[in-house]
């Protein structure tokens, strides 16, 4: 009885312990380690997880040094982080350093795509060059999801021949409003002309009668 009480009590530390893990700010979950340059251990990942097409979001990095178990700053100065989208281009990003988190750098972004997501770290790390590429996929961190996914409720699509109609009865009533104008204009300008002729005869009839 003894010894249950024994494994029933590390069990719970296991637990409690994980869960702790879980709840820890700045614990990365769907993130890839790699150990880069020999002793510094790279965790890569989305900033938000998971990744929505349209959302803020970016490259989330955090640098240890594997001797010292210590975090390693400065890397903004040093080091940078170029994104690409499946086989899209290539766009590259400045590290900017986190509030009150040694060792953890961000470079925001929107993705713009769903899918597949690649971050390459170029520059140098106690004078050591660095070029690691940095993939999503299973097993590392998660691509990117379509909006229409995660959406709530979700969007209506739209029956294309109700928008026909639609794009049919506007131009209907473009073609009216302009015959409209076309007509109110053509009154207006034989008004106009209606006007300037009785505006002559009477400029006629007043001479004539100024000569009498």
């Amino acid at each position: 009885m003894t010894g249950f009480k024994g494994w029933k009590g590390l069990a719970t530390l296991a637990v409690v312990a994980a869960l702790s893990l879980m709840v820890l700010p700045g614990t990365a979950l769907a993130h890839e380690r790699r150990v880069v340059a020999g002793k510094y251990q790279f965790i890569v990942g989305f900033l938000s997880e998971p990744a929505v097409q349209g959302q803020l979001n970016g490259v989330d990095l955090r640098v240890t040094n594997t001797e010292t178990n210590q975090p390693v700053t400065g890397l903004e100065k040093t080091l940078k982080v170029r994104v690409r989208a499946g086989g899209g281009p290539e766009k590259e990003f400045a590290l900017q350093p986190r509030f009150n988190m040694p060792g953890a750098y961000a470079a925001y972004f929107i993705p713009s795509r769903p899918g597949g997501y690649v971050f390459t770290f170029v520059g140098t790390i106690d004078g050591q060059q660095v070029n690691e590429v940095f993939e999503s996929g299973p097993g590392r961190f998660d691509d990117v999801k379509p909006a229409d996914e995660l959406a709530f409720p979700p969007v209506a699509a739209l029956d294309p021949a109700q928008v026909n109609q639609a794009i049919s009865a506007l131009d209907r009533r473009i073609a009216d409003l302009e015959g409209t104008a076309g007509r109110l204009m053509a009154l207006a300008a034989a008004g106009l002309v209606l006007g300037l002729v009785g505006t002559g005869l009477g400029v006629i009839g007043l001479v004539r009668g100024r000569k009498g």
